[in-house]
């Protein structure tokens, strides 16, 4: 219930019937379970309006949960756990202005474990912890990582190329929800990070393994890597107050896309020591790899940190039988999780934006979409402003659509599609 109310988009609060339908209670049951939160101030009630909006007394708490965290003491836990099962060494960062500052590490039991030293400083744009860091940053940011870049290798005639690597590497760290370096640069060391966000939903560390390419029993695929290293900074941000599914905190649990930029089933794209993408394999998890192959080739998940993350028991997209097909996504700020907009317009815009985010994760886009199902909270009150808005984004011949009325929880609308591959 606080949960409803603190993401409910008006500032004025929510009615006591919106609480009631969004969370499928009777009226008498809320009013019982409010009348303590409001008593000690968990709660605020608008009697003029007969609103309800969160109380003074639930900041405290926040803060006094926050002034308590000790960032170190809160991934300790991780850290042992990624560096046990993986025998690679895993490492905790810190964003300090352009910099990541290593602030802990536990060292593997593999053949080569790296020993990292505390307090070294990296800038931003070099490695997977500032490469992780960028890709939760906005667009601003990671053009004057750039610049840096660019700076760092003056006089070097290959210094665009730097810049245009660091963008590919913090894009390819968005699409999968960790950064990669896979040492064929000349390292011979494999790097995989993962961004944490504190309260704010703002990037402020890194948590990383570092180990030998190869050549160990305990070595893993990148993708698995990858998949270890973003649920424990899943955690981790839950621990520092970031709410599950939101502002691009990956779920520890989601699947990546299974398959690469380069068609492999199972691969993932890497950028290598100079960050220029690769494509490395993953390991069959079963012990029939050709029958889970072909499986595979039927259903491909479709994910993107570009667009709202998955909440329940559910894909953004699936690409099965010849067509991508998105599940219903709303205007929720793919950054904050919250909703954006309070119109019909600006909620329609938004959820839009989300839509083609997920047909831009497998390379397509609105002209590809066959078919579209609108639902609309207030459909006779809504649908002539909603559908202008809808029309902008799309070009002659427009696809099929059903559009109808539908008890929303939150939000206006939501709408789901269809896209034919190419």
């Amino acid at each position: 219930m606080l949960d409803y109310i603190a993401d409910h988009p008006d500032p004025a609060g929510v009615s006591l019937k919106d609480i009631a339908r969004g969370l499928g209670l009777h009226k008498s049951t809320l009013l019982r379970l409010l009348a303590p939160l409001t008593d000690n101030g968990l709660v605020l009630r608008d009697a003029e309006r007969a609103r309800y909006r969160l109380g003074s007394h639930a900041a405290y708490l926040g803060g006094a949960y926050l002034e308590r965290l000790d960032l170190r003491e809160v991934a300790r836990g991780a850290l042992a756990g990624l560096a046990g099962q993986t025998g690679h060494t895993a490492r905790l960062s810190i964003r300090e202005a352009d910099e990541t500052v290593l602030v802990d590490a536990v060292e593997g039991s593999g053949p080569m474990p790296v020993r990292p030293r505390l307090g070294a400083r990296h800038p931003l744009h070099t490695g997977t912890a500032g490469w992780a860091l960028l890709a939760r940053l906005d667009d601003a940011e990671v053009a004057r990582a750039e610049k840096a870049a660019r700076l760092a290798a003056a006089g070097d005639p290959a210094s665009e190329v730097v810049a245009e690597e660091l963008r590919a590497a913090v894009n390819a760290a968005r699409r999968h929800g960790f950064a990669v370096e896979d040492g064929t640069a000349g390292s011979g060391v494999l790097s995989v990070d993962a961004p944490i966000s504190n309260h704010d939903h703002a990037p402020v560390a890194a948590i990383g393994l570092s180990g030998a390419m190869a050549g160990s029993a305990q070595s893993a695929s990148v993708s698995s890597l990858g998949t270890l290293v973003r649920g424990a900074a899943h955690e981790i941000s839950r621990a520092l107050g970031a709410r599950a599914g939101r502002a691009g905190v990956a779920d520890g649990g989601a699947h990546l896309g299974t398959h690469g930029p380069a068609g492999h089933p199972g691969s993932v794209a890497v950028p290598n020591g100079s960050g220029r993408p690769s494509s490395r394999g993953s390991e069959p998890t079963s012990q029939h790899p050709a029958k889970e192959a072909a499986h595979v080739d039927r259903r491909q998940v479709i994910s993107t940190q570009a667009a709202p993350q998955p909440v329940g028991a559910y894909s953004q997209a699936i690409v099965a039988g010849g067509f991508l097909h998105t599940s219903g996504l709303g205007p929720h700020d793919p950054v904050t999780g919250r909703v954006a907009g309070r119109t019909i317009e600006e909620q329609t815009e938004q959820t839009m934006r989300n839509l083609a985010s997920v047909l831009n994760a497998h390379g397509l886009d609105f002209s590809d979409v066959v078919r579209a199902t609108v639902h609309l909270q207030h459909l006779n009150r809504d649908f002539d402003d909603f559908n202008a808005v809808y029309e902008r984004h799309l070009t002659p011949p427009y696809p099929v659509r059903t559009t109808v009325g539908a008890d929303l929880a939150n939000v206006l609308l939501e709408i789901d599609m269809m896209a034919v591959l190419r």
